[in-house]
């Protein structure tokens, strides 16, 4: 209650003005989360407005379940319940706290419930937020200059009319969104400023050049332009738990039988680590035994002392890795090839990588395949760090950028007698050298055989098609046993022994089932996150605000609304399959391994 209480002080203090625009709404959160705490009853100042947002949903058959499940749809830290069933959202509460008897009237959807008072709120807080003092300013990062144009309505939701246009600074607008505690704030036209809690529908980034209007209250700074923003976002001013968050499965403490250690088989070779410490226990008693009795002599018999040793206890780490290494949304990754000291496997860990790419934007579901993104960005991650250390190791990897949402390896450790060691033999050994037989190839070339087209009016070409989502990768079969037959195949899943397989004389087949699956692709995850229909609007900004700023170059944003994000998948699909339909393969798989 003390977080609670100082964001409250820190509401009144700084009375945070603004004009609402078209409202951003969002589907209520249907997935578990974790439940929102009461946190008193409020009463709304004269003039003032305790909650800004006022969510669509009928008061008829409101209830506390219901109101809360709408601001956390919607990225709202605070849910209030007015009159009877009125639901409202927000990120500061600008109210001050009454007695529990002032909220009095039942909500309209369960009259067990209370639902505030006229003008007498009843608030709920949801706990996953980080409290907005333990924040600051330096927590927005530049975004760059986005569009501010559309008639769908504002990109951020409420201006702050308290700044003073004439003096504007970006630092003054960054202190009003920060004490209404909005993850979003932007600049434009020189003198306004925006907060939000999600960026609008219809907007997306335009060129730095197009915000070139100089702050009005500091010449060297850029204030946006006319229909123009410069953005800035605050993670740490986000849910950490947003509205379809997975926690990370935890891995079982279950030791496998000390005799067996088992291990599902993986088409990307998982690597199992093990180191054996061998510990030798001696029991040691020594005996004075006295000589036995014998005729006298002149001389007598030293003492003797006997020594026996018990088997040795052999100790055995074995760090078996996870079945899913990098999870978004439905789909798992599988765990990428170790390498240690060796730029050639941590190469080979990034190609088996990016081969898994398309896969998770297939299987992940939206609008959690939003996060594969990420996954792309964590797989071109590996290739810096590959270049920049190439004595490295993917255990240091993984200590700097952990995969996400996966499960960590497991460590089990055996304890058991160390085999008894036989006699040494003294016949020469014989030895004999197999050769080695390779059934996997751990490392397939990530060239694609089919290339993605060109298209100037829709903007797409090589390295940027439409929404960011590649072409699938056609490359050379990596299992030897289909190799002779079906020397190239389509990596669209992590086990890539069901991955389709193609034969020499039908690479224009897999190249239009590869466009294909970037068309599907294309409408389930861009098309999807460019639909701007109201309240049927998916998640999709949610997921928008919790992706790494870095994808957003490679990404682009919502570029266009669902139909114009139709039609470019459809456009790019359509010129695919022209480009791709004399694939040349000459001299391309002709040897496995390749």
């Amino acid at each position: 209650m003390a977080s609670f209480k100082a964001v409250v002080a820190l509401a009144a203090a700084t009375l945070v003005g603004r004009v609402a625009a078209t409202e951003v709404f969002l589907p209520p959160c249907l997935d578990p989360f974790q439940p929102f705490v009461y946190s008193g009853c409020f009463a709304e100042a004269s003039g003032t407005q305790i909650l800004p947002y006022r969510s669509p949903a009928s008061p008829d058959d409101m209830t506390v379940e219901k109101c809360v499940a709408e601001c956390k749809g919607n990225g709202y830290r605070y849910a209030g319940l007015v009159y009877y069933g009125v639901c409202y959202c927000g990120q500061t509460v600008k109210g001050s706290l009454t007695e529990e008897s002032e909220c009095s009237y039942p909500c309209k959807g369960d009259d067990s419930q209370i639902c505030g008072a006229n003008g007498v709120f009843s608030i709920y807080q949801d706990p996953t937020f980080i409290p907005v003092e333990e924040t600051t300013i330096a927590d927005y990062d530049p975004l760059g200059c986005w569009t501010d144009n559309s008639s769908q309505g504002r990109a951020l939701s409420y201006r702050q009319d308290s700044v003073d246009g004439a003096t504007m600074t970006t630092e003054k607008c960054l202190q009003a969104c920060h004490a209404g505690g909005f993850p979003f704030a932007g600049t434009e036209y020189g003198g306004e400023c925006y907060c939000g809690v999600v960026i609008g529908n219809d907007t997306y980034s335009a060129p730095a050049s197009e915000c070139n209007m100089a702050c009005n209250g500091a010449s060297d700074e850029k204030c946006g332009g006319p229909g123009r923003l410069n953005l800035y976002a605050a993670d740490e001013l986000l849910s950490l738990q947003p509205c379809g968050y997975e926690p990370p499965v935890s891995s079982s403490t279950e030791l496998p039988p000390a005799t067996t250690v088992t291990t599902e088989s993986s088409t990307s070779a998982p690597v199992v680590e093990e180191s054996t410490t061998c510990t030798v226990e001696e029991s040691t008693s020594t005996t004075n035994t006295p000589p036995p009795t014998l005729p006298p002599t002149t001389s007598t018999t030293a003492p003797v002392s006997t020594t026996s040793t018990t088997s040795s206890v052999c100790v055995t780490t074995t760090v078996i890795p996870p079945k899913c290494e990098y999870k978004c949304g439905k789909w798992c990754s599988n765990p990428i090839p170790d390498w240690d000291n060796d730029l050639k496997s941590c190469k080979a860990a990034w190609s088996n990588c990016l081969l898994q790419v398309a896969s998770c934007f297939k299987n992940a579901g939206f609008p959690q395949s939003l996060e594969c993104f990420n996954f792309g960005q964590w797989c071109a991650d590996v290739d810096d760090y590959c270049v920049k250390t190439p004595k490295g190791k993917k255990r240091d990897f993984f200590g700097k950028k952990p995969p996400k949402g996966g499960n960590p390896a497991t460590t089990v450790t055996v304890t058991t007698a160390c085999p008894t060691v036989a006699p040494t033999s003294t016949k020469p050994a014989t030895t004999t050298t197999k050769p080695a037989t390779t059934t996997i190839c751990p490392t397939p070339t990530p060239t694609n055989l089919c290339k993605q087209p060109t298209n100037n009016h829709h903007g797409y070409k090589p390295g940027k098609p439409v929404g960011g989502i590649e072409l699938p990768v056609v490359t050379c079969n990596d299992l030897v046993s289909d190799w002779p037959s079906f020397p190239f195949k389509r990596y669209s899943d992590p086990d890539t022994r069901k991955c389709k397989k193609y034969s020499r004389s039908t690479p224009n087949n897999a190249c239009a089932d590869a466009c294909k699956e970037q068309y599907e692709d294309c409408l389930d995850v861009y098309a999807e996150g460019c639909r701007s229909n109201g309240r049927n609007k998916p998640r999709g900004d949610s997921y928008f605000g919790q992706m790494e700023k870095r994808t957003f170059p490679f990404w682009g944003g919502w570029t266009d609304n669902f139909t114009g994000a139709k039609d470019k998948c459809k456009a790019q699909y359509n010129d695919c399959l022209a480009v791709n339909r004399n694939v040349d393969v000459k001299g391309k798989c002709g040897k496995f391994c390749e």
